[in-house]
């Protein structure tokens, strides 16, 4: 989930005018602290964020920017249990593929850890998709994995 350079900000606007939509002051906003400093944020975090910068944008107005930017394919919305949703920017959310470690101590989530996405790699068949489409016939287009635990400042190591 790489960030995007500050001069392909004009791409998200103009994907946006090609679907038929404007890019409007929420939409940028929200965009542009997704870019700034990639990582998930929980839609409240994100709110207060723009809040600071355009008070006049409330709450709903954020959730349904989110709602739409998800349906658009410009964020992707992670679901960690019931009730925790995070988003992140991406240039094809279809695609995006992860490995998330929650710490049950702090709550400190690590998003693509090299030594998590290796360990994953180094256990997962090299043909995995073509043997699950085979045997289960699912398609896979993008997986999501996610372990909870201790993270390496709360244990101490």
């Amino acid at each position: 989930m790489a960030r995007v350079e500050k001069n392909e900000i004009g791409f998200w606007e103009g994907k946006l005018k090609e679907l038929g939509y404007k890019s409007t002051k929420p939409r940028k906003a929200i965009i542009d602290i997704l870019n700034e400093n990639p990582r998930l944020y929980k839609a409240d975090e994100l709110y207060l964020m723009v809040k600071k910068h355009h008070p006049e944008i409330g709450i709903a107005t954020v959730y349904r920017t989110l709602e739409l930017l998800t349906r658009l394919n410009f964020i992707c919305k992670i679901s960690l249990g019931s009730d925790r949703s995070y988003y992140i920017l991406s240039k094809n959310c279809k695609k995006e593929t992860a490995v998330y470690m929650i710490c049950d101590n702090c709550g400190k989530i690590i998003v693509n850890n090299k030594c998590l996405q290796n360990a994953i790699r180094i256990r997962m068949i090299d043909d995995a998709e073509k043997h699950i489409f085979k045997n289960c016939r699912l398609k896979i287009d993008k997986y999501q994995i996610f372990f909870s635990g201790v993270c390496n400042k709360c244990s101490g190591e």
